[in-house]
């Protein structure tokens, strides 16, 4: 009874695999047909567009041609124009769709554009107004600068020359020797200007017999020196100095201490002791 029954449980797949065969030959045929059905209709587009070019000629002969045109020329015509007007309205329509193409491309492209095209900014005028007032500030401050720092290494050359004059002639006025008076007096009226210059040559003379008759001799030293001010070419000088003296009446390098206020003034760009003063 069972192996009766086995035929019917294999005619079930053979109708399944047949009705699948049908569905996929029906699927081929339509597939066939609508590329058919394109076929044709891009067949009958080609014969519209022919048919409508021959019309145009066709009729611009006939208005070239003189005469009358007969009926059947007449009925020809009319079929051309008939079918050129539905060729132009096919052609009208493709047109369309073409346009919206474009349209849609170029509406996708201008953002792109727009986004390309977006100037950069301007500086505005205040914006441009301010950096030109800093770059200005810069300039002048920086010029101020250099001047002042020009400034004060001047006044600071000035201020060590007329400390290294005060220091030289001190030391040569508190520096003598019997053995060699002549010179050193000298040294002193060379290293001084102006009224103390005139004043210790008038008294060179006699200044010199008095050392060399006491056979004095000193040694002078400056301890400490600092201009007090400034004035023109002259400056005010603080010297604390020391000497030590040997003489005829019986000093033996005995110390001594000096407190000074010496003038001293740029003569010609040599720096020279004019006044001398003892500070008590």
């Amino acid at each position: 009874m069972a192996d009766a029954k086995e035929p019917p449980q294999d005619s079930a797949p053979s109708k399944a695999d047949t009705m699948a065969l049908i569905a996929e030959a029906e699927a081929e045929a339509a597939e066939a047909e609508a590329l058919a059905a394109a076929a044709r209709a891009r067949a009958r587009a080609a014969r519209l567009r022919r048919e409508a070019q021959a019309a145009a000629e066709a009729e611009q002969t006939a208005a070239e041609a003189p005469g009358e045109e007969s009926p059947d020329t007449d009925e020809d015509a009319e079929e051309a124009a008939t079918e050129t007007a539905e060729a132009t309205e096919d052609a009208g329509t493709e047109g369309e769709i073409a346009d919206e193409a474009a349209a849609g491309a170029e509406s996708e492209a201008e953002p792109a554009r727009s986004r390309r095209r977006v100037p950069l900014p301007r500086l505005s005028v205040a914006w441009k107004a301010a950096v030109i007032a800093l770059i200005c500030a810069f300039v002048g401050a920086s010029g101020f600068m250099v001047w002042h720092h020009h400034e004060a290494t001047e006044r600071n050359q000035r201020v060590a020359n007329f400390i290294a004059g005060a220091r030289q002639g001190v030391v040569n006025m508190f520096s003598m020797d019997f053995n060699r008076a002549r010179e050193d007096v000298q040294r002193v009226i060379d290293s001084s200007t102006g009224q103390f210059r005139d004043d210790f040559q008038q008294r060179a003379k006699d200044f010199t017999t008095v050392v060399e008759q006491s056979k004095v001799v000193t040694q002078g030293t400056v301890n400490a020196a600092a201009v007090q001010s400034i004035e023109g070419d002259s400056a005010l000088v603080l010297v604390a100095a020391s000497s030590r003296i040997s003489n005829a009446a019986g000093a033996k390098d005995e110390p001594r201490n000096w407190r000074l206020k010496v003038t001293v003034t740029d003569d010609g760009g040599q720096y020279k002791m004019s006044k001398l003063e003892f500070v008590p």
